[in-house]
This record gives structure tokens, sequence and C-alpha cells, in this order.
């Protein structure tokens, strides 16, 4: 499950933080044309489903073949279909149809937004989006995903192991969720003792 969190908030269905206060904003605004990226596991598909279903927008997981959208819609798409041109097709169809469409994507996909990836027509129409990024995560946020990752395994340690573990851990929202998974799995491998001996000596080992 992906998690973006609020730093204020105790909210355990969704959260909000700094980092994608102004995802959170052009979407409350209904910017028309959109495109939301941002690093993984950073809660994209999340907020895609979040926000579709509180404001009744189709959400599509695909670029169909068939194109009869009729209103506001959300592309949940990792990668882009730079050089297919149904694509060109879709973004087409709701550009000349003037209905509102809301991309969400990895970073990878607009890094490499230009002619020599995408088609230049696939080029042009992302050109008439507006894009809006997710933030990769400050150390307090950090902190807190790996404390909701462990939520969700029913886990609790205390505060030290988790800023420990930080030492040793990129600062992004892949590294929070795989920080989870090992002090989870150093747990399951202890009989449940943990201690921070025992995580300086693992990130040591790699």
């Amino acid at each position: 499950m992906q998690t973006f969190l609020n730093l204020n908030s105790f909210d355990t269905e969704i959260l909000y933080s700094l980092e994608n206060d102004t995802v959170i904003q052009s979407l409350e605004k209904k910017v028309k044309y959109l495109i939301i990226y941002g690093p993984n596991k950073s809660g994209k598909t999340t907020i895609a489903k979040k926000f579709s279903i509180n404001n009744n927008i189709d959400l599509t997981n695909c670029v169909p073949d068939e194109l009869n959208f009729n209103k506001e819609t959300y592309l949940d798409l990792n990668t882009l279909p730079g050089q297919d041109e149904n694509f060109f097709h879709f973004l087409q169809y709701f550009v000349t149809n003037n209905i509102p469409l809301t991309i969400f994507t990895s970073e990878n996909s607009i890094d490499k937004l230009n002619d020599e990836v995408y088609l230049p027509d696939v080029v042009s129409r992302l050109k008439q989006f507006t894009l809006c990024n997710i933030d990769n995560p400050s150390k307090d946020l950090l902190f807190k995903l790996i404390n909701k990752h462990l939520s969700f395994k029913s886990i609790t340690v205390p505060e030290e192991i988790i800023i420990e573990v930080m030492n040793y851990i990129e600062r992004t929202y892949l590294s929070a969720f795989e920080a989870a998974n090992t002090i989870n799995h150093l747990l399951y491998e202890n009989n449940h003792n943990i201690n921070l001996s025992l995580i300086r000596k693992h990130y040591e080992r790699l």
C-alpha cells in the first residue's frame, strides 16, 4: 500500500505532507490538463484512487483503443507509451473535446519527455499539460513513512531503531518502504528482538 503523510494528521486512510501539497492543491483546483509525477512509492496511485472516488472521476490504468470518455478522467500509468500512436490519439481526444485529463506517472517518464523518446506529436500534446511533482521526503517524513509501513505490518519498534536505520538509507520513498521490510526481516530472524547493534551489523555487511 502506498502512503503519503501529513505530519499533523492521524488519518489512517490517507495522509498529506508538504512534499505533495502542490499536487493536492492542483487536484482540488481541478487544473484541466495536469501531469502528476513522483518517485516510486510516493503515493501517486493512492492519490489517484482517493480523488477519483471522492469526485466521481473515471480512473483508467491503460490507454484503450476505443475512446468513449465523456467526463474528467485520470490515467494512472507508471510508464507513458511515448512511441504509441494510440497514446497520441488518446491525448488528442481529450484536448479536442475539452475534457479534463490528469496523468499520474513516474519521474522517468517526465525526465525523458523529448522527441528522441516520444513521438513529436505526443510531446507537443503533453507540453499543454501542467507539470506537478511529489518531492522526495524530508528527514521527518522519512521517519513517519518507515513508521507507517511498519504499522501496516502491525509492528512497533522504539524510535531509536528507526532513527538508526535512517543513518544507512537514502532519503527516498522506496528506501522507507525497504527499511520497514528490513526491520521486519531482522525481527523475524532474531526472535522478535532488535537493537541498535543488530541494525548496524546488518547495514555494515551490505
